[in-house]
């Protein structure tokens, strides 16, 4: 049996930070521990400059995350109180993955259910592979559906999409997910981690002042009352950055650059 601390794994590796739930043998399912390791890990991974882009990806072939361990609620999450501090848990967890500072790109397959789809939709990017399978099941469970989590989910569909997750708690197929706009696209599963280390890639490789910046001003973006102060103040650091100079001469010379995130 693995030790708790050995079910979530974190390396980093030519800028690109990956996160593993490593729990295949229970369909990646989340433990209140795994919630905290979670945090610690995205807390240490957010302080360190040479990360430009973190995948977040489940275990073997069979799931994602297949959300909370809906065994632990009879003993942790049973009186009002267990549930405020769970949720408190919980909540740090998924405020640290939303607000990272550098893109991150959920590398999904088979099931991502419950909280594992919010772990999905809190990440910048999704891709998963074709045979993948998504749902929201609070009505099967009898519990409560936070405001918060149908902000969430509301952030990336319909309306009239959202009511269908939420009042049938089905499963629904990666190619409705795209079609919904659920997750960016789907693969085949031959090719999920190929392409996604690719997309990663890709990212790493661009400004990271730019990058940063740009993913800082799409959040405020989506604000009623957006910090145009701050997202000016990063705009003029990006153009006075020791990269923007890089930049154009790698144009010109016709050559790739070479970033330093200065």
């Amino acid at each position: 049996m693995k030790k708790e601390t050995d079910l979530i794994v974190t390396t980093v590796e030519h800028g690109v930070a990956r996160i593993l739930i490593n729990r295949a043998e229970k369909r990646n399912a989340m433990t209140l521990g795994m919630w905290r390791q979670l945090a610690g890990s995205l807390e240490t991974l957010s302080a360190q400059p040479d990360v430009r882009v973190l995948i977040v990806a489940g275990a073997g072939d069979r799931s994602f995350c297949a959300g909370n361990d809906i065994k632990e609620y009879a003993t942790i999450r049973a009186t009002p109180e267990q549930r405020e501090a769970y949720d408190g848990v919980t909540t740090k967890a998924y405020t640290l993955l939303r607000e990272f500072p550098r893109p991150t790109i959920a590398c999904i397959r088979g099931f991502c259910v419950g909280g594992g789809l919010e772990l999905a939709l809190l990440c910048d990017l999704q891709v998963a592979s074709e045979d993948a399978t998504f749902g929201v099941t609070p009505a099967k469970l009898g519990i409560g559906y936070k405001l918060e989590d149908i902000e969430l989910l509301l952030a990336h569909v319909s309306p009239k999409h959202a009511k269908e997750l939420l009042f049938t708690a089905a499963r629904f197929s990666a190619h409705t997910a795209v079609g919904w706009g659920l997750i960016n696209r789907a693969v085949d599963a031959p090719e999920l981690e190929s392409h996604v280390n690719e997309l990663a890639a890709q990212i790493a490789a661009n400004a990271p002042m730019t990058v940063n910046a740009i993913k800082v001003c799409l959040a405020e973006a989506a604000k009623t009352e957006p910090d145009r102060q701050l997202c000016a103040e990063l705009v003029a650091a990006c153009d006075a950055s020791e990269d923007r100079l890089e930049g154009q001469s790698a144009f010109v010379e016709k050559r790739a650059p070479a970033f330093k995130g200065i």
